[in-house]
């Protein structure tokens, strides 16, 4: 079955973050990405503390993004970056079990396969609001990626119950979602019909 990862935006939520984050948690998501780039980061270790406690609760697993060091005073050993990040902080490998490599092209997938990634995640796939300005790269990069690399692919950008529908039969191991989860009402029921339908 189609995994789904969540990966978070406290901009996006419109009702209490630490609330939404909890329906999250409680939902058949596989994993959670803390995705907040705009904290300093000593503001995102206690993000962090907050959540990797929430996911815990959840037995959800829970993974750390951009700020490395972070990842690294807190001994959380799953963290997810660009490949720029990951080329300039290759000392991350010692540290990391799971390590996350965001990519746009089959190119860039080898490069960080190549540098220790243990899965990729592809994007953006459709239009999202989140990168207006830039053309996704559609199902065929996605395809051309998978092809590309032995670890497994995540779907990102424009996910939702109908695009879904467009990855076909490309082999993702799974999606991620971040709009749609953090504005969710349901976010269990929505959950469980996005997996119904790859």
């Amino acid at each position: 079955m189609l995994k789904v990862v969540a990966i978070t935006n406290r901009e996006l939520a419109t009702t209490n973050y630490w609330d939404q984050l909890e329906q999250i948690a409680a939902s058949d998501v596989d994993t959670i990405v803390l995705r907040e780039k705009t904290l300093s980061e000593d503001e995102y270790v206690e993000y962090a503390k907050k959540a990797l406690r929430l996911c815990n609760m959840h037995d959800k697993t829970c993974i750390l993004h951009h700020f490395g060091k972070a990842a690294i005073r807190l001994h959380v050993p799953r963290f997810q970056c660009s490949l720029e990040y990951l080329e300039t902080h290759s000392s991350l490998l010692y540290y990391m079990t799971t390590l996350g490599v965001s990519v746009h092209t089959p190119e860039e997938a080898a490069r960080a396969e190549k540098l220790g990634a243990t899965y990729i995640m592809a994007s953006h796939v459709f239009p999202t609001d989140c990168k207006k300005t830039m053309p996704p790269i559609g199902t065929q990069t996605v395809q051309a990626i998978c092809d590309a690399v032995s670890i497994p692919v995540y779907a990102l950008g424009g996910i939702n119950l109908q695009t879904v529908k467009e990855l076909g039969t490309t082999p993702v191991a799974g999606v991620a979602l971040m709009s749609g989860l953090m504005v969710c009402h349901d976010v269990p029921a929505y959950v469980r019909e996005l997996k119904q339908q790859h």
